[in-house]
């Protein structure tokens, strides 16, 4: 792979080491410090995925036709500030749970979106493929160590101290990002945006369609709520931090061998098949931890889970690169194109998160196990779509 591919791949895993604390182990940190933890949770992401949507018309038009490489390391730049509020404000984060929310939000429209530009024009289609999976693979290892790491360091440190460290890391990854060469000739620079008409010529096109409704269900699943609901679940059961990194590792494995299945069958002419059972397994799963709920079921759970997304994540990873560097779309309208994308991912975050706010306040461990069904059950509709998407 080219060096920038290399760059974006060790960029990309430290992100998911950030991610790793800022997701399940903040979320952990909140249930602790909150007496209405499910609430406070809820407020987070609703008010970070709001400033998603807010802005990523904006940012939109800023990395139309320059500042990509500026807006990318903003966005790690957003990271790096919210580990340092996190660290000055320590318990008393929960009284800024709006503050921390904005800036999340704002890290996150101004990360993936150039990193998504990055990953269209400078890799090329013929290294697309490695290009996900090797992306994957980095990230699933990591995966499976760091949270058994924090988990047992927070349990004898404490959150705070373990903030210092990832915000070591964030800082790190600046200056990695400052390695990656982006020619400002790889795209048009003469076009205005227009996020209008680009909606009007792309809704005629079926694949595009597609992706719209996959972006949407994804919001309600496995990048909206679903992956907070099973970390409340997780806290309930085992009530530890250490307990709760075991868990989170045990089901990477799982993770790694299922991104390791999809190198195989991507291509294959029974792929949709695979894509329909992997949608089928985990919400199957979800009933067993409806009626059964206990230690063995959560882990259950999160193992089949972990293993049978990876087919679905993968496949639509790949199809995206591949559609977003084609005929319908290309560096004419692929700021305008992300832009919708971020807009049906966010409205399906926003709503499973509004859905979770809903849970917290009738403070129900049976409404929560209802939830979970509901947005596993949504990964069947993101496969449905992922599937009829011809590129």
């Amino acid at each position: 792979m080219s060096g920038n591919a290399k760059r974006l791949i060790i960029i990309n895993t430290i992100k998911k080491i950030i991610d790793i604390f800022l997701g399940p182990f903040l979320t952990a940190y909140f249930f602790k410090l909150s007496a209405d933890s499910v609430v406070s949770i809820s407020t987070y992401g609703i008010y970070s995925y709001l400033v998603v949507a807010a802005i990523s018309l904006m940012v939109g038009i800023i990395i139309k036709n320059k500042y990509e490489i500026q807006m990318f390391r903003f966005g790690m730049i957003s990271n790096f500030f919210q580990l340092i509020i996190l660290v000055i404000l320590g318990k008393n984060v929960v009284n800024y749970i709006w503050l921390v929310g904005i800036i999340s939000g704002i890290s996150i429209i101004t990360w993936a979106f150039p990193l998504n530009i990055f990953s269209s024009v400078i890799i090329s289609n013929e290294e697309k493929k490695d290009f996900v999976i090797y992306k994957m693979m980095f990230v699933n290892i990591v995966k499976v160590i760091i949270p058994v790491l924090f988990g047992a360091l927070i349990s004898i440190q404490n959150f705070e101290k373990i903030a210092l460290i990832v915000l070591c890391l964030s800082f790190v990854q600046i200056l990695i990002s400052f390695r990656l060469e982006f020619k400002s000739g790889e795209k048009s620079t003469s076009q205005s945006f227009n996020l209008s008409d680009t909606y009007k010529r792309l809704k005629n096109d079926v694949n595009v369609r597609e992706l719209f409704m996959a972006d949407f269900f994804q919001g309600m699943s496995y990048e909206g709520a679903l992956d907070t609901a099973v970390t409340l679940l997780i806290i309930i059961s085992f009530s530890n931090d250490f307990s709760l990194g075991v868990v989170t590792s045990i089901a990477s494995i799982l993770s790694i061998f299922g991104a390791y299945i999809c190198k195989r069958i991507i291509g294959s002419e029974k792929a949709g098949i695979i894509i329909c059972f992997s949608c089928i397994i985990p919400l199957i799963s979800t009933v067993f931890l409806l009626f059964f709920t206990n230690k063995f079921t959560t882990v259950g759970y999160n193992i089949v889970y972990a293993f049978f997304i990876q087919t679905i994540i993968v496949i639509k990873n790949v199809k995206t690169l591949k559609l977003t560097n084609s005929k319908v779309i290309n560096s004419s309208n692929l700021a305008e194109a992300y832009v919708l994308f971020e807009l049906f991912l966010g409205l399906g975050r926003v709503i499973s998160y509004a859905f979770l706010l809903i849970v917290g306040m009738f403070k129900s461990f049976y409404l929560l196990k209802i939830l979970i069904i509901c947005l596993t059950l949504c990964i069947f509709f993101v496969g449905k779509h992922v599937s009829k998407i011809e590129v």
